[in-house]
C-alpha cells in the first residue's frame, strides 16, 4: 500500500527583508524539502568562496560540528568530505559528494547513507546590491524511517530542518558581509 501525501507549501513572514523560505514539501518516495534564502551585500564570489572550503562549514552550517576529511584540491563534481553533523537529537558522520557544480551558481552535495538520504542544492544569483542564496536540503527517510517519516517530520523533524537551514544562510551572510569589510 502506498501512502499518499498532498503538496503543501508555505511560506513565512516573520523573516526579514530578502528572506523567504518553502517547507514541508513531501515528494515521490516520501522525500520532504525545506528551503531558505536571503539577499546578501557582498560579492557572488564572496560568498561562492565561502560554499567551496568546506574546512568553513563548522562555521557557516548550522548542523556541522566538525570535518572529519577535506581533501586538497578544488571543489566539483565528485568531490567528497566528511563530517560530524548535529541537528537536534541526531548525530550522525556523513561522507558528502558534490554531484552538481556551476561555478559561481549552483552546487550540489549529496548523502545517501543511513536512514536518511540528503540532498543539498545551493543556488547563487547575482543582484544589484551583491548576490541572492537559496539553500535546500531535500530529506529521503529510508528503512523504518521510511514509516515514521509521515508523523515525525509535522511533529518536530521539518521545524529542526527548517531551522538549520534559515541559520546556515544567515552565518553564510555575516560571514560574506564581515569578509566584504
Amino acid at each position: 500500500m502506498k501512502l499518499q501525501l498532498q503538496q503543501k507549501v508555505s511560506e513565512r513572514s516573520h523573516l526579514g527583508r530578502g528572506q523567504r523560505h518553502v517547507v514541508d514539501v513531501p515528494r515521490r518516495g516520501l522525500r520532504y524539502q525545506v528551503a531558505a534564502s536571503t539577499d546578501i551585500g557582498a560579492r557572488l564570489e564572496v560568498v561562492w568562496d565561502l560554499y567551496c572550503d568546506p574546512h568553513r562549514y563548522p562555521e557557516i552550517a548550522h548542523a556541522t560540528e566538525r570535518m572529519l576529511h577535506v581533501p586538497d584540491g578544488p571543489m566539483g563534481v565528485g568531490y567528497t568530505y566528511k563530517e560530524v553533523g548535529v541537528l537536534g537529537p541526531f548525530k550522525s558522520e556523513d561522507e558528502w559528494t558534490v554531484t552538481e557544480f556551476e561555478p559561481e551558481r549552483r552546487q550540489v552535495h549529496r548523502v545517501g547513507e543511513g536512514a536518511m538520504a540528503l540532498h543539498l542544492e545551493i543556488d547563487l544569483e547575482p543582484t544589484p546590491s551583491g548576490c541572492r542564496i537559496t539553500q535546500g536540503l531535500g530529506v529521503e527517510p529510508r528503512g523504518a524511517m521510511k514509516v515514521m517519516a509521515p508523523v515525525l517530520w509535522p511533529l518536530f523533524m521539518r521545524r529542526l530542518v527548517q531551522h538549520a537551514m534559515e541559520r546556515t544562510v544567515a552565518n553564510v551572510k555575516a560571514a560574506a558581509e564581515a569578509t566584504r569589510a
